[in-house]
């Protein structure tokens, strides 16, 4: 058989292998939502990603953005994952390997045979756990930094164990000089690296010393100040004292620890050495930090926070933006939500126990190794899908780790807690979240995961004790691998892998693209958060579509920085943003003493004849320059666009509006007109101060128009047919392979509300003939029912009723439209989806009439006259005395006593 040493790494190359194929089939083709889009977009324009920095990241993502393949730049950036979470993979395998070799107290090439399998396969069996775990796995097929932050993870405990092995050989502490570099660099990857030092600090003093209360205690003291000089001192206090003295402090410091590693080498100081250099490579790693500070100054369209001096650069590395997380006081947000929500909650400690360790924690730990009961948020925990079998073998594991050798099992479940639960002491999350956060603990699971190995080699063991015929051991083995490799990985792997394949999913960047191109040039954009904002800037900065808009991100909108950028700078040439507020006045923007205004912005006299807004007001007279002009279209338009700014928040008596408020404010006063100027259709009614009247859809964005409606019936509908069946991607949403996350499909949803409401323009004058654009760009005439038609029949193509949830109203609202146009048998196909949908709600609350009214009209509008009377009758019950709905029952009576000759489609 082979040495331990070769067979040992041709397995772990063999894990790094499975490993890298499962994430290379599942990687995400493009882009994804939340933070990917930024960090693809800033690494390949070297930009200033969001507080605390990623330079390290940022750079190694330039680096893959210029690898030949794959075609699309985002999916190169994404391979950092693959790469980086299959070595973390790797390095699991050769940690549970070495932790079993340690309590065994023999060499692994002493092994017998079966011991060899046993081991080899629980380390395995530990990295494969890990691999096919919920998120980790989810982690590990995007351009995220949490992969990359495992890697270091991973390693620097590693090569903690490699020193253990040799701490005594004269080179043993080159181990010890590796981690501190590699904390280093892990601090331009991610903080969470730095969570694994006191469990190494552990495994250090139970090689050194022997165990005993006050030895321990003085551990405790050694590694806290040890920790403090690198948490905060070199990542905050440095940078701090840099700012308030002069960067060559710095230098000096730097200059004095390389003098002090060189003193101490010279006079044979061990310890000292070992210290100062550890300093110094640490130093070396964070230096990295610098890059924030360079790239800020060369302003990169993308620059948050723009931390070009070191003032600012503090306040970056120090996530200013975000405010303080009090570690005693757990209900601590004054966020009216979160106040409510702390009122489920008898104590700060009941709030601690049941949220912030029991849901953001245990529930968590249970999706990994118990099974997760679906994708939405907040859902729970599935014992049908693992049988919790990779929990028991785990926790088995722990226990036998414990009685073999309970130093190292303390040093592992100390990363454990350090990893998980004590990261929501740490930072204090308030409920809800605005997302999962399972990815943050992704360290506990890997400490879990090790557990989930040595549980495999102590059923072994458990085995071998109970049979004595040694020839029986290689079948013991066998089995108890096989057993691990089925019943934990295969079961993983299988039920975990359609839900983490990002593979077909071009959501994120279909609608970015579908997003910008629904402004006109040079608009201005207001969007809301993450996911409506990243993708647009990954689309602008990575492959250059539509680099004239300017997008408006309404939570940036709240800091100085931000509005500084829209309103001094042109990134790709785009055009400021006119503000009629100096830099200072911006520096003071915060909440703002607000009555209630009425606004008024005058319509220039061109823009009234402008033949944009040409079908709009036929037969309306507005005056121009004293004299009347007639306007044709629609009697809709104003020659002045007035409305009440009301305060969007309050404190007693006194309200305010918000910064944002302010700068939405500014940019339509100061703008309109002169550029066009939309909100995308995810933001809120509270964050448009109250213009809504004057909003056209024009796709998936609202734009500032001078003529009244409602904020969501009016539209132009040559400028979203022409969006809807020509401009815009909607990439295998009819496929039934790919896998939709939950935020994908939340986005897709508002897809057919689109259509729909088109569908209902033309409808309007189902007789009507209409000129519209083919994909040829070519004019074609077709009457309006005729169209009606032709856009539902494109949402049904691209976004097929059997693979999206669609809203009962929505799916009532195509029926009826297709039975008007003459598309009976088109409607009536989609009555089984409407019934379902409405059964599953009955289900859920038996007093929802809502749902029973939408099924009875579309009864109705597909001459299904009886079962719309059924329906109507069964609400009667408990709505007895609604005047409507008795009129609607009589009615529909009537109908059915008479031969149909009125309800079919529409004859011209």
């Amino acid at each position: 058989m082979l040495p331990h040493k070769k067979l040992n790494t041709y397995i772990a190359i063999g894990v790094y292998a499975v490993a890298l194929i499962v994430y290379l089939l599942t990687v995400a083709p493009t882009f994804s939502f939340w933070d990917c889009g930024e960090f693809i977009a800033v690494a390949y324009t070297m930009g200033v990603p969001h507080p605390p920095g990623t330079p390290i990241f940022t750079m190694l993502g330039r680096i893959f953005s210029m690898l030949p393949f794959p075609e699309d730049i985002g999916a190169r950036v994404n391979l950092i994952s693959p790469v980086a979470a299959s070595f973390a993979v790797m390095f699991t395998y050769l940690i549970t390997v070495l932790l079993i070799g340690m309590y065994r107290g023999k060499a692994p090439d002493e092994w017998s045979v079966p011991e060899r399998i046993s081991a080899y396969a629980s380390g395995v069996i530990a990295a494969l756990a890990l691999a096919f775990s919920d998120s980790f796995w989810f982690n590990a097929v995007e351009a995220e930094v949490y992969a990359s932050s495992m890697f270091f993870n991973t390693i620097v405990v590693w090569l903690m164990l490699k020193w253990h092995e040799h701490a005594d050989e004269p080179d043993g502490d080159r181990w010890i000089l590796y981690i501190a570099y590699a904390f280093g660099v892990a601090l331009g990857v991610h903080l969470q690296a730095l969570l694994a030092f006191f469990a190494l600090a552990l495994i250090y003093y139970f090689r050194r010393y022997e165990f005993s209360l006050a030895g321990f205690g003085i551990l405790v003291i050694v590694s806290s100040a040890i920790f403090l000089v690198i948490y905060p001192g070199v990542v905050q206090k440095l940078p701090a004292l840099m700012r308030d003295t002069s960067p060559v402090v710095g230098i000096i410091i730097a200059l004095s620890v390389v003098g002090a590693a060189y003193y101490t080498y010279q006079q044979k100081m061990r310890l000292a050495h070992l210290a100062s250099m550890s300093l110094l490579l640490i130093l070396i790693g964070y230096s990295s930090m610098t890059m924030v500070l360079l790239r800020s100054q060369a302003k990169p369209p993308i620059n948050e926070n723009a931390p070009a001096t070191m003032e600012k650069l503090f306040s970056y590395l120090n996530r200013e933006q975000y405010g303080d997380y009090p570690i005693f006081q757990r209900r601590w947000s004054l966020d009216p939500e979160h106040q409510r929500n702390y009122q489920k909650y008898s104590s700060d400690t009941d709030f601690f126990l049941k949220y912030q360790a029991g849901h953001l924690y245990a529930r968590y730990l249970g999706w990994q190794f118990i099974g997760r009961a679906g994708d939405v948020q907040d859902d729970g925990i599935d014992w049908s899908k693992f049988w919790g079998i990779p929990l028991a073998v785990g926790l088995f594991g722990l226990l036998f780790h414990a009685r073999k050798d309970w130093k190292m099992a303390f040093s592992v479940f100390a990363l454990l807690l350090l990893t998980g639960i004590f990261i929501n002491i740490y930072t204090n999350p308030p409920e809800p979240q605005p997302r999962e956060r399972d990815y943050v603990y992704v360290g506990s699971f890997f400490a879990f995961c090790i557990w989930i190995g040595i549980g495999i080699d102590a059923l072994f063991e458990t085995f071998r004790e109970s049979v004595e015929d040694e020839k029986q051991w290689l079948y013991g083995a066998v089995g108890v691998a096989a057993f691990g490799l089925v019943f934990i990985n295969a079961r993983m792997l299988t039920v975990n892998f359609h839900s983490h394949s990002r593979a077909g999913n071009y959501v994120p960047y279909d609608y970015a693209y579908n997003l910008l191109q629904s402004c006109e040039k040079d608009a201005v954009l207001f969007t809301n958060g993450d996911n409506d904002t990243f993708p647009l800037w990954c689309l602008q900065e990575v492959y250059g579509v539509r680099q004239d808009v300017r997008v408006c991100n309404l939570s940036l909108a709240n800091t100085d920085w931000y509005i500084l950028q829209l309103k001094n700078e042109s990134p790709r040439g785009a055009k400021p943003v006119k503000f009629n507020m100096t830099d200072r006045e911006i520096k003071s923007l915060s909440y703002e003493p607000w009555t209630t205004r009425i606004l008024s912005i005058p319509v220039p006299k061109e823009k009234l004849l402008q033949s944009e807004y040409k079908g709009y007001d036929e037969g309306k007279t507005v005056m121009i320059d004293g004299a009347p002009v007639l306007l044709s279209g629609k009697p809709k338009m104003v020659d002045t666009l007035r409305w009440s700014f009301e305060p969007t928040v309050s404190s007693g008596k006194q309200g305010y509006i918000r910064a944002q408020d302010r700068v939405v404010y500014e940019i339509i006063m100061n703008n309109l007109f002169q550029r066009p100027i939309y909100f995308a259709i995810t933001v809120s009614e509270s964050n448009r101060i109250g213009i809504d009247k004057y909003l056209r859809m024009d796709g998936f964005a609202y734009k500032v128009v001078p003529f009244e409606g409602d904020g969501y019936s009016t539209i132009d509908a040559e400028i979203m047919y022409d969006k809807l069946m020509n401009t815009f991607q909607y990439r295998n949403l009819n496929n039934p392979d790919v896998y939709l996350d939950e935020n994908s499909r939340r986005l897709v949803s508002n897809y057919k509300n689109v259509f729909l409401r088109l569908a209902s323009e033309y409808i309007q004058s189902p007789f009507s003939p209409v000129a519209v654009r083919n994909t040829n760009g070519e004019l074609e005439t077709v009457l309006g029912k005729d169209l009606a038609v032709r856009v539902l029949d494109k949402a049904e193509s691209a976004l097929p009723t059997e693979l999206h949830e669609t809203d009962y109203r929505v799916l009532q609202g195509m029926i009826r439209i297709y039975a008007q146009a003459g598309a009976r048998e088109k409607g009536l196909a989609l009555i089984p989806k409407l019934e379902k949908q409405v059964d599953d709600m009955s289900l859920q609350n038996p007093k929802d009439v809502y749902g029973k009214f939408y099924l009875a009209q579309a009864y109705k509008a597909v001459d299904e006259n009886q079962k719309a009377l059924t329906v109507l009758q069964g609400l009667s019950a408990l709505m007895p005395n609604d005047p409507t709905l008795k009129q609607e029952i009589a009615d529909l009576q009537r109908v059915v006593g008479q031969p149909k000759d009125s309800a079919g489609p529409l004859k011209q």
